[in-house]
Formats: structure tokens, C-alpha cells, sequence
């Protein structure tokens, strides 16, 4: 179901849907080659205005799958609070869905990726979470 009280940034059955802030090369995309009912919404400033909190929510609400997105310079434990954040301020609305998460960073360090603090985050969403460089590029 739509997140209520907010529009969806793309079309109803949206065949690509990106997820890109204006002046940073990084992006989502998702590719809707089903063509499937999907919503798409800015969380960083208009959905959420405070605290921590990711910066896109892609749905596929007909398949009921959730892709929070955070794009990111490179502090890929921030990146991974900022999802989580995110999946406990909408819990009641993602409730329904299967969560998926998505960090695109500009560059990572390799000690980052190896860290304890963000080995946790990749051990509880194991298969659900994709951390890459640049861009990641998704049928959704």
C-alpha cells in the first residue's frame, strides 16, 4: 500500500524507476520489466524531516517487496543505521512487505567492508542486503 499522505515520484507502472540526488554520480535503478504497480518516494527531508533516515523507498506492491535505498560518500556503517532507522520509523507501513536494502557508495574502504560494526548489518539482512559502487541496476 502507498505510503499515505505522500505521492509517489514515478508512474504507476513505471518500466525504470532511479534513485539519484541531484550533483552525486551514484544511483538505483530499478528496472519494472513485469510491469507492476510500483511507488517510489524521497524519505531523506520529506517523508522523514529529522533524525537519521535513508534517502529513497522503492515498492513493488504487487510482489509486496521494499527496497530502502541509501546513497552515500563512503561511511558504510552510517549508510546501514540509516536503513535502519528508516525500517523501525515506517515498520507499521513496510509491515506487510519483504525489506530489502540497497547502499550505493561513491567509494568504499576495504577495512569498512570488513568491519565488525558493519559485518552485523550484513549478517541480519543476509540476502537481503547490496552494498556496491557507482550504481546499482535491479529488476525489481
Amino acid at each position: 500500500m502507498p505510503l499515505k499522505g505522500f505521492k509517489s515520484l514515478c508512474n504507476k507502472y513505471a518500466s525504470q524507476i532511479v534513485s539519484q540526488d541531484k550533483g552525486n554520480p551514484q544511483y538505483h535503478k530499478g528496472i519494472n520489466s513485469a510491469n507492476t504497480y510500483v511507488t517510489h518516494y524521497k524519505i531523506d527531508g520529506i517523508v522523514i524531516k529529522t533524525g537519521s533516515r535513508c534517502d529513497y523507498l522503492l515498492m513493488n506492491e504487487e510482489k509486496r517487496i521494499a527496497y530502502l535505498i541509501e546513497l552515500k560518500g563512503s561511511d558504510l556503517v552510517r549508510a546501514a543505521g540509516q536503513l535502519e532507522a528508516t525500517e523501525k520509523f515506517l515498520g507499521q507501513e513496510l509491515s506487510d512487505y519483504e525489506l530489502q536494502f540497497r547502499i550505493i557508495a561513491n567509494k568504499c574502504k576495504t577495512q569498512e567492508i570488513h568491519s565488525s560494526a558493519y559485518r552485523k548489518y550484513q549478517i541480519r539482512w543476509k540476502g537481503r542486503l547490496i552494498q556496491k559502487t557507482g550504481f546499482i541496476e535491479e529488476n525489481i
